[in-house]
């Protein structure tokens, strides 16, 4: 979701032996885009390998449920996810569910949630995933999108159009005191300082290199990309003829996602205006409100 919050309430339950701690604050920050996240817990054993997560749940006000493998091999944080996302379900306390794993376990606990009404959003890693969970979940966001940092606002006044991403070129790559993991096709123009072995594998992990944006030209071939923007837009028109930018957010993670770091970008917004085929436009003042989009 780009632009926005509602006033579900949420609930974000955090498969910590299956999500890379790094991804915690952003997956959580986005999770507030869908409404007031009101239960914070995190599932793992906390004695062990998950210690250095203190900081953080501490930080982001996270409960950690301290869970003891009995038999090993055995996932019993799992079992404790389950059984209290089930409870949040028959509770009535709240409107939706944050599932947080790159497990495929989860899959029939996201399919039983949404059977009852609740709305359930995904989050996990794009390498781990297996493609059943993204489609037993209402909307699934791969954290590698969450990776990068969001650039400046396009600057627009109230029904001002925002211009092209493309008419300026893309940012320069921040200075980092450890080397990027460079993906295929990515720049690899980063400064890099040496430091130890241990400290950089550590920090690369959580810095993915962007690769380069797709060109208008690029983005128009990909008929299957265009085709999913023009749906979300057509289908959720308002009565004005504009389209909330956060409902086409949510219309293009259902599955298949539309992963938009594939194109090299890491906002919505930028996306569709380097398309050339949609109007977006802000109609409140100020450089932070609802951007709404129209076919041209």
């Amino acid at each position: 979701m780009v632009d926005g919050a509602g006033s579900a309430q949420l609930a974000v339950l955090i498969d910590a032996e299956n999500v890379p701690l790094w991804a915690v604050e952003p997956l959580l920050a986005e999770s507030m885009h869908h409404g007031k996240v009101r239960v914070r817990r995190a599932y793992g054993d906390w004695s062990g390998s998950l210690r250095n997560w203190k900081k953080t749940l501490q930080e982001l006000s996270i409960r950690p449920v301290q869970v003891f493998a009995a038999v090993k091999g055995k996932n019993a944080a799992d079992l404790a996810l389950t059984i209290d996302a089930m409870d949040l379900l028959h509770s009535g306390s709240v409107d939706a569910i944050c599932i947080a794993s790159s497990d495929s376990d989860f899959t029939r606990l996201a399919e039983r949630i949404r059977e009852s009404g609740l709305t359930v959003h995904g989050f996990g890693e794009e390498t781990k995933t297996n493609p059943g969970l993204p489609a037993a979940c209402d909307t699934f966001v791969y954290v590698e999108t969450l990776a990068t940092d969001t650039p400046p606002t396009p600057t627009a006044e109230p029904g001002q159009a925002l211009v092209p991403a493309q008419a300026t070129p893309p940012p320069p790559h921040r200075a980092s005191d450890v080397t990027e993991t460079a993906m295929p096709g990515a720049e690899t123009s980063t400064p890099q300082v040496a430091v130890s072995a241990p400290q950089a594998q550590k920090k690369a992990q959580t810095v993915l290199a962007a690769p380069p944006r797709a060109t208008t030209a690029e983005l128009r071939a990909d008929t299957a990309l265009i085709s999913r923007l023009r749906d979300a837009v057509t289908t959720n028109t308002g009565p004005d003829g504009w389209t909330h930018l956060s409902t086409v957010g949510l219309a293009i993670r259902k599955h298949p996602a539309v992963v938009l770091r594939t194109y090299g970008y890491t906002r919505l917004t930028d996306l569709m205006v380097a398309t050339d085929l949609f109007e977006l436009q802000r109609h409140d003042p100020g450089t932070s409100g609802p951007v709404h989009a129209r076919l041209k």
